[in-house]
């Protein structure tokens, strides 16, 4: 009877250092798969290069940031009808989506007004005035010099 034939083996000089060594070619499986797994690596990093930065989905741009000057509260169109007002003041960046109006929300006192309809909110965007409905705080995020919203998001 002869003796099987072995594809590894593991040699007495080798045995310390638990080297297998292989007798056989790893065939044509082996290759394919390796190159499955490149393929992979490679969509992958195509992907993270071509976004360039900028978030997905459910992230939303509203503007440049040139369009939201530090130390200001801003108005900007936002998604779904909706308006975003930011607000840059003492160096901090906190964005709520809102109800279009009339005219612009601007800054008033610590919170913020919407004067030509008498509406009125804090600065953490609890209506003030019964005309007002509550501003929703959403998270931001500032990516390549532009202003993006989770406007699905709960508040940070």
């Amino acid at each position: 009877m002869s003796e099987p034939r072995r594809t590894a083996y593991l040699p007495p000089r080798a045995a310390k250092a638990r080297k297998l060594i292989l007798r056989t070619q790893l065939g044509l499986p082996w290759l394919l798969a390796a190159s499955a797994f490149a393929l992979v690596i490679l969509v992958a990093g195509a992907v993270l290069v071509l976004q360039g930065g900028r978030p997905g989905v459910p992230w939303t741009r509203v503007a440049p940031l040139a369009a939201v000057p530090d130390g200001a509260v801003t108005e900007v169109p936002g998604p779904g009808g909706r308006v975003v007002v930011v607000d840059r003041r003492s160096g901090v960046l906190r964005v709520f989506l809102g109800a279009p109006g009339p005219c612009r929300v601007a800054a008033a006192g610590g919170g913020f007004a919407r004067p030509c309809a008498g509406q009125a909110w804090d600065a953490d965007g609890t209506a003030r005035t019964a005309s007002a409905a509550s501003l929703r705080r959403v998270p931001a995020q500032l990516a390549r010099g532009d202003l993006y919203v989770d406007p699905r998001a709960p508040a940070p």
